[in-house]
């Protein structure tokens, strides 16, 4: 098994504006801003699949999206892995 560990944040399918106010005239507006946030992630998988990587873990929790897309890559997502378990994982991998 190829194994990549990572500490990322992997729910950016939902749109997390803190302190801002977005003003749009239609839901229109508000569904491409959401699309936009879809494909900032699926960006990201593409990039964490490049890897070439089978299992996937991960410190943070991972969401739905990026779950589904590991899936159709053939790639086993494993989230919230505790912190030592990880440098364990690391050292041992090498």
């Amino acid at each position: 098994a190829k194994i990549l560990i990572a500490n990322t944040s992997m729910d950016t399918d939902k749109i997390k504006i803190y302190g801002s106010r977005v003003k749009v005239d239609s839901m229109n507006k508000v569904a491409e801003i959401e699309e936009a946030e879809k494909d900032k992630m699926r960006k990201k998988c593409e990039k964490i699949i490049a890897h070439g990587a089978n299992v996937f873990i991960n410190r943070q929790l991972i969401y739905n999206l990026p779950e589904s897309i590991f899936a159709q890559a053939g790639i086993m997502a494993i989230e919230h892995a505790d912190f030592d378990g990880v440098e364990r994982l690391a050292a041992v991998l090498g």
